[in-house]
């Protein structure tokens, strides 16, 4: 695949495998908190993929790199912070999420899909 000049494509900063990240970010709006030794505050999780996440943080953040993101619903996951804005960061997963590659091929499939509303299904 060509990736010169005026063609919009680029490669994948992690090749896409059973092992690897699935290459795109997941468009999310997921409640979380964010928690390290120094205290935790709440945030939204706006995106993320399995190895990581952009949040939008209620109140800004104490400074620490090692920090726990606790999903609402999911359960908690250990990262560390590797950019940060006024009250918008990103982590980076100490472990990759393989739930986030499963539930992201899930949202593709059809066959997993439920019935639209209003439709018949044909016997």
């Amino acid at each position: 695949m060509p990736t010169g000049e005026g063609n919009n494509l680029r490669r994948l900063r992690r090749p896409e495998s059973d092992g690897g990240a699935p290459g795109r970010r997941w468009k999310t709006n997921w409640p979380a908190e964010l928690s390290s030794a120094q205290g935790s505050t709440r945030c939204v999780v706006l995106d993320i993929s399995s190895w990581g996440a952009q949040l939008r943080l209620e109140a800004p953040a104490a400074p620490a790199e090692q920090v726990w993101l606790a999903i609402d619903n999911i359960g908690t996951i250990a990262a560390e912070i590797v950019w940060r804005s006024e009250t918008t960061l990103g982590v980076q997963f100490l472990e990759q999420q393989a739930w986030i590659r499963r539930l992201y091929a899930q949202r593709l499939d059809p066959t997993t899909w439920s019935p639209v509303a209003g439709t018949q299904q044909r016997s």
